[in-house]
This record gives structure tokens, C-alpha cells and sequence, in this order.
């Protein structure tokens, strides 16, 4: 019926009714073909285009990836080289290890220098763990709120790893706070009272972690002290107040020292005679301060504290400069600390300013310090010795004889370059390489027995003591009246040196 009907409509239009429906129909039916067949295929087209952009900007990510690789890996060795770099100042010292109790007590001397609170009592080792991996002590300081602020903040963050276990603050008294700190250190106590089987005293060498004691070091760690016959234990001498009551109590048998702390010592009552000579580094120190402070020199330093390392010739370098600049040590607070405490707290802002030496510039940048001063001597080096206090020598010779043929043996292995020494010498001074070893060990001379024996048996070879002696009174400094005789016995070095050439 419906078609019937349909075809009786149809018949009933006129010829331009007829078209016009026609057109419309095919208008109609060209929209649903386009709905369903071309417009699937446009989408398709314009997703094949969006994929083919994404596709080309994902190839031109990855090119740009490719071609920044070797910029990547570049600065990723750099930054890389920053952390040993760094980690470098803040790594346990193989000295401290070696003593844990004498290196904790120069630290919190140290750490009281630079506060400016006064250590009224340390208890060490009130508490050790069952398990023995660590123990507690217990310290007692005064001073006002911001010096045992600092303190404290310096305990923290020690390269030790300290940890507050337990802080007591009692009311100030006279505006002075005294506090109670319990605190965990994760160092294991040593025994440091070995010997060897036949008997042997032990004697106590103080170090300080730097390239002129880098042989004592390598004797003790290659066995040489063991195999020559003697047994050595090493301590971290500390600061200079630190380390001559160490020789006048008879903790230290010897030291590591340069000509000016040999008047130090003997200015202090201790009788210490020059053994034989070890390291010989570059004379020249460098005066750092913050990359971002305001000073230009020493001058603007004036009423500010200053590091400088506990030994060595560094201080005659400085009292020079402060003579160049009208001033005089009581215008600095001057405070002693080793080359890497000098770094962390120069960059910590709690000392304004340090001179080191032995600087590697190339660190500089990475700790953000600028040089204002480089001073150098008109000798390019200066020796250390190792000194021994005249009681303790005079106790066993054949004991002294064992270690210093040890220690030329080790001067030798040193001067050579042995892999196993280059290993050592590494650790000792926290160098990142090989090849940062070697330019920091470049400059640095290590006597043979030849050398030692034509230096210190000399009689006209006074070690550069009137020069310095002379020099010192100069600056306005108190020096002791010792002469050449009085620091090396000639007899009793000659005997000495025989008997090691002859077991050499």
C-alpha cells in the first residue's frame, strides 16, 4: 500500500517537482555517503599527519638528546670530580682512625678555638656500645647562647658523624650558659698498646695528614716499621698548644715538624732533637676568604678569625704579611686547624679566612673561595723532620735505627712512584687519581740516606735556624736561644746513620 501510495504522489508532481526532489534526494544521499565513507577517511589522513608531526618532533628530541651526550658526560665528570673533590674534606682521616681518643680531643679543641667556648670537662668513652661499633662521651662547656650555638653546630656536623644523644642547659650564671652534651661517636677505640713479640716498647709518632709526613704513614701501613724491627703507632698531633703537652707528658715520643716548630717546642721546655729528614714541600702559602665576602686583604681582616695549619711554615709566612700591613697576630684571631677543617669552615662562614698551603686551585671554584694574597718564600721549599724528644731517644737507639731505615725505605718507594706506595700516599691525602697524586707529589722532594746524611751531619749547614731565628725576632716574636748543637747531635746521628747503611 505504501508503494502504491508513494508512486500515486509521484505521478502527481509535476515534471519540476519532480526534479527538485530528485536533487534533494541526492543531496541527502551524497551527505550520508560522506558521513560514512569519505569523512572516516579524512580522519584517518589527518591522524596520519598528526602522527607523522609527533613522530618528527620525538626524532628531533632524540637528535638533540644525541648530539648534547657528549656535553652531558662532560659535565657529569665534572660534577663528579666536584663530589670526590669534596667529599675529599669531608672523608674520616686515616690519623684519627689510627687514635680515635687524641684525634677526638684535638677536634673538640679545635671546635672550642673557633666557637669561643671554653671546655670545662670531656669524659671520654663514659659508654661503648655492646656490640662495640661506637661509643659515648660526655662534654661539659661555658660560654654565651651564640658561642655554644656554633659549638654545637660544628658537633653536628663533624666528619665523624657525631650525634646528640643527650643536651643539658643550665641557667647562665654571670652571662655565662654551661651546658652538658652526651653525644654518640661511631669510632671504634683501638688498642694502640702493640708491640712486637720480642718486647718491644711501643713508640707514638704525631702526624697531621699532610704530604711531608706522608712516609711515616706508608711505613706504617707497607709493614717496613714491622720488618725493620720496631713497632710505631701513630697519633694526630693536634694543634701546636695540643701537641707539646703531648711531648712534655711523654705521649708523643716524636713528631712531625718543620724548623719553626722545633723553636716552638724547645720555647715550650721540651727537648726535641732532630732525627732525620722526611718531606720537603713547596714554601708558599695562600690567603683564602669567601668568593662572595667584601675583603681585599689581610688589612680587612682586622678583629676577624683566621685559620691557619697547625704546623709547618705557614705561620712565618703570615707574620710577614701582617708586618707588610703594620699589623701583628693579637689583630687576627688566629685559630689552628688542619687543611681540610681549614676548608669545611672557611666554607661553613665560621672563619673568614685561612691560609693554606699546598693549595690545589682547581678546587677552589668548587668550594666557592677566592685567593687575596699568595706569598712564597725566597726558597722554593722548606724540610720537615721528624723530632723526637731527647728522653726517648736516649731510652732504646736500636729502636730509632730500626725506624728510620723504615722510613728511608719508604722515602725511596715514594721517590720511585710503587703502585702499592701510590695507593697509600692516596688515601693519606684524599687525592680523587692517580694523576691528581702525582701533580700534588711533583713538587715534593724525599731525602735518600745520601741526602740526610750530608744535611744533617754538616757542621756548616745550620738547617736555616739563624736565618729564621733571625727573622722571627724581627716580626717582635719570642725565640729560644738554641743553636745547631743543641737540635742535632752529631755523634749520636752518625752512629745512628752508619748502623742503618749498613743494615741497608
Amino acid at each position: 500500500m505504501s508503494a502504491l501510495a508513494g508512486g500515486r504522489l509521484l505521478s502527481g508532481l509535476s515534471s519540476r517537482d519532480r526534479r527538485a526532489l530528485g536533487i534533494v534526494a541526492f543531496f541527502l544521499l551524497a551527505i550520508v555517503g560522506y558521513t560514512q565513507l569519505i569523512e572516516p577517511l579524512v580522519f584517518r589522513f589527518e591522524s596520519a599527519l598528526d602522527r607523522r608531526d609527533r613522530s618528527e618532533q620525538m626524532a628531533a628530541g632524540y637528535i638533540q638528546k644525541i648530539r648534547m651526550l657528549p656535553r652531558r658526560e662532560a659535565r657529569l665528570a665534572e660534577l663528579e670530580l666536584e663530589k670526590s673533590a669534596v667529599d675529599a674534606y669531608f672523608a674520616s682521616d686515616p690519623a684519627a682512625q689510627a687514635a680515635p681518643t687524641e684525634a677526638l680531643i684535638n677536634e673538640l679543641t679545635a671546635y672550642a678555638s673557633i666557637s669561643g667556648t671554653d671546655i670545662r670537662q670531656l669524659v671520654p668513652d663514659v659508654e661503648t656500645l655492646p656490640d662495640g661499633n661506637g661509643r659515648v662521651h660526655d662534654l661539659e662547656l661555658a660560654g654565651s647562647y651564640p658561642s655554644l650555638r656554633r659549638y654545637l653546630y660544628l658537633l653536628e656536623t663533624s666528619p665523624r658523624k657525631f650525634r646528640l644523644a643527650e643536651l643539658e642547659l643550665n641557667p647562665p650564671k654571670d652571662d655565662i650558659l654551661r651546658a652538658r652534651v652526651r653525644f654518640f661517636d661511631p669510632a671504634i677505640s683501638l688498642d694502640t698498646d702493640t708491640a712486637l713479640e720480642q718486647g718491644v716498647e711501643q713508640l707514638t709518632i704525631g702526624v697531621f695528614g699532610t704530604v711531608d709526613d706522608l712516609p711515616v704513614y706508608v711505613a706504617k701501613e707497607s709493614a717496613a716499621f714491622s720488618q725493620a724491627g720496631t713497632a710505631v703507632g701513630l697519633v694526630s698531633a693536634g694543634s701546636p698548644e695540643v701537641s707539646l703537652s703531648r711531648l712534655l707528658s711523654g705521649e708523643l715520643d716524636a713528631v712531625v715538624a718543620s724548623i719553626y716548630d722545633v723553636l716552638r717546642y724547645r720555647l715550650g721546655g721540651v727537648p726535641v732533637r732532630v732525627l732525620m729528614p722526611l718531606g720537603r714541600p713547596p714554601l708558599e702559602a695562600t690567603l683564602l676568604t669567601a668568593a662572595d665576602s667584601d675583603f681585599a686583604g689581610l688589612a680587612d681582616l682586622a678583629g676577624r678569625t683566621l685559620g691557619i695549619e697547625a704546623h709547618g711554615m705557614t705561620e712565618p709566612l703570615l707574620l710577614q704579611l701582617l708586618e707588610a700591613n703594620g699589623m701583628t697576630r693579637d689583630d687576627l684571631g688566629v685559630v689552628y686547624l688542619g687543611r681540610r677543617a681549614l676548608m669545611r669552615h672557611l666554607k661553613s662562614g665560621l672563619i673568614e679566612a685561612a691560609m693554606i698551603s699546598g693549595l690545589d686551585r682547581s678546587r677552589l671554584r668548587y668550594f666557592g673561595l677566592k685567593p687575596l694574597e699568595k706569598l712564597a718564600a725566597g726558597a722554593s721549599n722548606w724540610q720537615s723532620y721528624l723530632v723526637a724528644h731527647a728522653d726517648a731517644l736516649a731510652r732504646d737507639p736500636r729502636q730509632w735505627q730500626a725506624l728510620s731505615r723504615a722510613l728511608f725505605v719508604a722515602n725511596n718507594a715514594l721517590a720511585a712512584g710503587d703502585t702499592s706506595t701510590t695507593a697509600l700516599a692516596r688515601r693519606w691525602l684524599h687525592q680523587p687519581s692517580d694523576e691528581a697524586l702525582r701533580a700534588a707529589l711533583a713538587p715534593v722532594d724525599f731525602p735518600d740516606l745520601a741526602q740526610a746524611h750530608a744535611e744533617l751531619l754538616d757542621e756548616e749547614n745550620d738547617l736555616q735556624l739563624a736565618m729564621l731565628q733571625q727573622l722571627l725576632l724581627g716580626l717582635g716574636e719570642s725565640v729560644p736561644d738554641v743553636t745547631r748543637a743543641d737540635l742535632v747531635d752529631s755523634a749520636w746521628l752518625q752512629a745512628l746513620l752508619g748502623e742503618v747503611a749498613g743494615a741497608n
